[in-house]
């Protein structure tokens, strides 16, 4: 299996775990078996896993910098949700704008690196 496919798989699996995953406590919820809304401290965690994925198996250099991104996000998710430093999603929005360009910018950047190769 090619490292491209392989890498494709690998996050296929996640992203199915994870629908999977979430579906379940959607569903246990709606059965009222237990509260969602108790486990949403789980979500950054688990976009940081899918960042990890992206960084560990890159298929593309550009998947770095996804995985970066993902990380930044999940980081700044668990700070606006905890509200820590003062920081709430209406104040601390415009930093996933810089992520985000960020995120481009260095993807890029290890993209042109790939070509020159």
């Amino acid at each position: 299996m090619s490292g491209n496919s392989e890498s494709q798989s690998k996050g296929n699996l996640f992203f199915g775990l994870t629908l999977i995953v979430a579906g379940t406590v959607f569903l246990m919820d709606r059965m009222e078996l237990i509260h969602a809304f108790d486990y949403w401290f789980l979500l950054p965690a688990m976009i940081a896993l899918g960042g990890v994925v992206d960084i560990v198996s890159p298929s593309k250099p550009e998947h770095i910098a996804k995985g970066c991104f993902s990380l930044v996000f999940a980081l700044w998710l668990y700070v606006s949700i905890e509200q820590l430093w003062g920081w709430n999603f209406r104040t601390s929005w415009p930093l996933l704008l810089i992520a985000f360009g960020i995120q481009h910018l260095v993807g890029g950047l290890l993209a042109a690196r790939e070509v020159q190769k």
